[in-house]
């Protein structure tokens, strides 16, 4: 995010892929979700965020998600002059997708997006796609609920919970565990 010469919050540069070194991810922090690893914005303050900043964030998120399965239920959000006018011109996405991201900014203080999905839909290499976005747009993160678990990636770390990804500490694991499930779907 960067802020132009007026004061104004601009949206952050558009998202481009960018692969970190295997050597530079294995490094990277993987740890079991803990409240004092994850502490919500404060909320009693001043606005942290506008809805342009929020879709912003929102629709480059559907773009790293789009290579690797459908997203929905709704699409990007074109940035318009105002809220009505975008929200006019607001496409649908897929009606059954892969990777369900919520569309609702439901306050101005947590800068958060969460993707409804399965773990099958999981590897690593999205895993260090989402890293790679998310370290673009400091202060924010991404929350993937994923039935037996979940992941709140941060530019910093990834934290974990549920009985499928106890005891990970590197992103290789999560993949794997992820993995894992499609193994044992895929057996059934």
């Amino acid at each position: 995010m960067q802020t132009s010469p007026d004061g104004e919050a601009e949206m952050a540069a558009p998202y481009e892929r960018i692969h970190y070194c295997v050597a530079e991810l294995d490094g990277f922090r993987v740890d079991r979700f803990a409240k004092e690893e994850y502490t919500p914005a404060d909320s009693s303050g001043p606005p942290l965020f506008t809805w342009r900043e929020f879709y912003g964030f929102r629709n480059e998120l559907l773009g790293v998600l789009q290579a690797y399965g459908t997203v929905g239920p709704t699409g990007e959000l074109p940035i318009l002059e105002d809220w009505e006018t975008s929200e006019e011109a607001w496409k649908g996405g897929s009606p059954e997708p892969d990777f369900f991201v919520v569309d609702e900014m439901y306050n101005e203080h947590d800068r958060w997006n969460r993707v409804e999905t399965s773990a099958i839909m999981i590897g690593t290499k999205l895993l260090h796609d989402l890293v790679s976005f998310v370290r673009h747009w400091p202060g924010w993160c991404v929350y993937l609920s994923l039935g037996p678990g979940g992941l709140t990636i941060l530019r910093d770390r990834i934290l974990h919970e549920g009985n499928l990804f106890t005891g990970a500490s590197r992103i290789a694991e999560l993949g794997k565990r992820c993995e894992s499930v499609k193994n044992i779907n895929s057996s059934t």
